[in-house]
């Protein structure tokens, strides 16, 4: 019957002295069972917190990164409201120089004038002057 239980001595240092504890086989074994499990399951929780805890640290930096990149894109469309207002006022300024100017809108003030070459109108000229080739 020794054989089916385990002794456990558990010695103190006060005045109660030794105490033993008589456990059977099988409780050991499920409550050493038991201690592996709970070991396991707190080791996968502290393992799980640690990635919640990186996750919610890079998810605080992404939210601050889009909160900088929401400023920079309101500045940016109010920058480009400005110059589409610069550019309304440039367009009626070009409209009131045409006016003043006598130009139309069809018209266009050539600004390569005298920039050398032949003019087209002379090449036109020299290519219906030239005799034309005879294909065998």
């Amino acid at each position: 019957m020794d054989k089916d239980y385990l002794n456990i001595i558990i010695f103190s240092h006060t005045t109660f002295g030794i105490r033993r504890l008589r456990m059977g086989k099988e409780t050991f074994k499920t409550l050493l069972y038991l201690l592996i499990f709970f070991q396991l399951a707190l080791t996968f929780l502290l393992c799980d917190y640690i990635q919640v805890k990186k996750k919610i640290s890079l998810l605080n930096q992404l939210r601050h990164e889009a909160l900088v990149q929401k400023s920079h894109i309101q500045l940016f469309s109010t920058k480009i409201e400005e110059l589409e207002k610069q550019f309304s006022k440039l367009k009626d300024f070009d409209r009131r120089i045409h006016t003043i100017a006598n130009l139309e809108k069809g018209q266009e003030v050539a600004s390569f004038i005298g920039v050398g070459g032949t003019s087209p109108s002379v090449n036109k000229w020299t290519l219906k002057q030239q005799p034309k080739e005879v294909k065998d």
